[in-house]
């Protein structure tokens, strides 16, 4: 009986043993650390082979900045002669308009029939810009993830904290039913990238 209770016992810490090895190298190892999975509004995040994922290092999740950066929607830049990073979060509202009247109404555009064109302003307030940027960029995914119109490209000749910016689109096409999504960006100075520091998203039905 002695025996049998001890072979049970045996057993039962073999099997509990590989379900902690298996549960916590789920998503796989990265140079002997356990890689951890980032769910960012439902999706998950991708990583290339060349990137570095999240890991867990001595029991706490360590997060790569540029993900997290991506995920916050907000702008980065690294200083390599002191080793620091500079994470930077805008505020940035954006409305859209089909009309602006004489009396400073304007006309709301969020919904559009399918397969109707468009033309459409995008108004975008910026506030707490506490770094300075050369250039914005307004683009439009579809619903299927495609590049709706060939991305505009404003320049910003005197970076301030805060202001307003106007982005005329024309001819805007929504053949598809579903989301579309507008994405409004920034190029820091010294960088030749454009981050995301803003979505909205218009309908099409």
């Amino acid at each position: 009986m002695i025996v049998r209770r001890i072979f049970t016992l045996m057993v039962a810490f073999f099997v509990l043993s590989t379900a902690v090895v298996t549960a916590s190298s789920i998503w796989g190892e990265y140079k002997g650390y356990n890689i951890a999975r980032l769910v960012v509004n439902n999706q998950t995040k991708e990583f290339g082979s060349s990137d570095v994922p999240p890991l867990i290092v001595d029991g706490k999740t360590v997060l790569p900045l540029r993900a997290m950066s991506d995920a916050l929607q907000s702008l980065l830049r690294w200083d390599d002669s002191s080793k620091t990073a500079y994470l930077y979060k805008p505020n940035v509202h954006m409305f859209f308009t089909t009309e602006v009247r004489k009396d400073s109404a304007i006309v709301p555009f969020g919904v559009v029939e399918r397969g109707k064109q468009a033309d459409f302003i995008v108004f975008a307030q910026v506030d707490n810009l506490k770094t300075t940027i050369n250039s914005v960029r307004v683009s439009i995914v579809s619903p299927s993830g495609n590049n709706v119109i060939t991305p505009v490209v404003k320049s910003i000749s005197d970076s301030k904290e805060s202001f307003w910016l106007k982005v005329p689109l024309y001819g805007v096409s929504f053949d598809e039913s579903g989301t579309y999504v507008v994405k409004f960006a920034m190029q820091q100075d010294g960088s030749s990238d454009y981050s995301v520091v803003s979505e909205k998203q218009i309908q099409s039905e």
